[in-house]
């Protein structure tokens, strides 16, 4: 059992992290947010060829637009000119791959594809809560989920972690931990619910529900990333935020989270 040692730089980063969050969350319109969101499109890409030792700009600068491209037509854009550009972007990653292919670094194109939806597509989740009604403290509330978990995980599975959740992957993650986590995010989603009205028009089943779903895919988000770095040989993302790693380190888990979040949240207020 590991006592948590406090670490003043991450948790100053962490505020700042999480005020430039809710900051843009209720002074941006729809538009000005997927810029925010087109931000984090464009560094995790870029972070995830640093991952694999991949960083100069001829191998990720053609991916990051298109992960932009497919995030935009997503969130705004109908089905069909989704499904078209989401074609038209494989299209020209093949292109790009088979016009550049060299043997060592064939790997490009499972990466050059996984970034585009990785990031992309799912990062564009957010866009499409804010735009559900009460969007903004909908996306608010998956922040604090997730803030919630990995706090509690952290702290939890350092003062009471005795079994390993996955070392392969993750060797300071803990069962107890987890557990910690999960019941304390599910937590405090609850008590919010009580003091903001806007939350109320979800049953309490369906809060949980949504609550919960959305707690496991964030861990699920969190160890997923973990694969992403092992494969590549990378403790972090990156080194943009202080204390935390990179933005993919401070992201992880709202990448697989939010499009849970989503579908339950529409189906809740139907």
């Amino acid at each position: 059992m590991e006592k948590p040692n406090f670490d003043p730089k991450r948790f100053i980063f962490g505020i700042i992290f999480g005020i430039i969050i809710i900051l843009s969350i209720f002074l941006l319109n729809i538009y000005e947010f997927f810029i925010v969101s087109a931000v984090m499109t464009a560094l995790s890409v870029y972070e995830i060829y640093s991952i694999f030792d991949l960083p100069e700009y001829k191998y990720f600068i053609l991916p990051e637009l298109l992960a932009i491209l497919t995030s935009f037509s997503f969130a705004f854009l109908k089905s069909g000119a989704f499904i078209f550009i989401l074609f038209f972007s494989v299209f020209l990653i093949f292109l790009k791959n088979v016009l550049t292919f060299k043997k060592d670094f064939g790997k490009t194109l499972f990466i050059d594809l996984f970034s585009i939806i990785y990031t992309g597509f799912l990062i564009s989740f957010l866009v499409k809560i804010f735009e559900i009604p009460g969007g903004r403290l909908l996306i608010l509330l998956l922040f604090i989920l997730v803030w919630a978990s990995d706090i509690f995980a952290y702290y939890g599975g350092r003062h009471f972690g005795k079994h390993k959740l996955i070392p392969s992957l993750s060797p300071k993650k803990t069962v107890e931990g987890a557990v910690i986590g999960f019941l304390a995010a599910v937590f405090t989603a609850l008590i919010f619910r009580i003091f903001i009205k806007e939350y109320q028009q979800f049953t309490v089943i369906s809060f949980i529900i949504l609550s919960s779903i959305a707690v496991i895919a964030g861990m699920y988000g969190d160890l997923t990333e973990s694969l992403i770095k092992r494969m590549g040989g990378k403790k972090d993302s990156g080194t943009l935020i202080p204390g935390h790693g990179g933005i993919l380190d401070r992201i992880d888990s709202l990448i697989l989270a939010a499009p849970f979040f989503y579908y339950i949240s529409v189906f809740c207020l139907k």
